[in-house]
């Protein structure tokens, strides 16, 4: 187990975290369970910019099935407002 200081400042109280208890990214959810303090990082709620073009699914079971004819002989617009 490891033992830290905490640190007071402007009303708060901060704990350096050592080597090995960093968390990534910029933002952590905090709770209470028993005495204890748990911090856990909180994911983005957004895809990373890049993640739709890495995806390569060359696995022939994902391909999409035929989907037949469109026909627009049935379609009609709906009524408006």
């Amino acid at each position: 187990m490891k033992v830290v200081e905490i640190v007071r400042a402007d009303g708060a109280q901060l704990v350096k975290l050592p080597e090995g208890f960093q968390l990534e990214g910029d933002i952590v959810s905090i709770r209470r369970q028993g005495q204890a303090i748990v911090l856990e990082p909180v994911k983005p709620a957004t895809w990373p910019p890049e993640f739709f073009e890495l995806i390569q699914i060359d696995d022939p079971a994902f391909v999409r099935p035929p989907q037949g004819q469109l026909s627009l002989e049935n379609w009609q617009v709906p009524p408006g407002p």
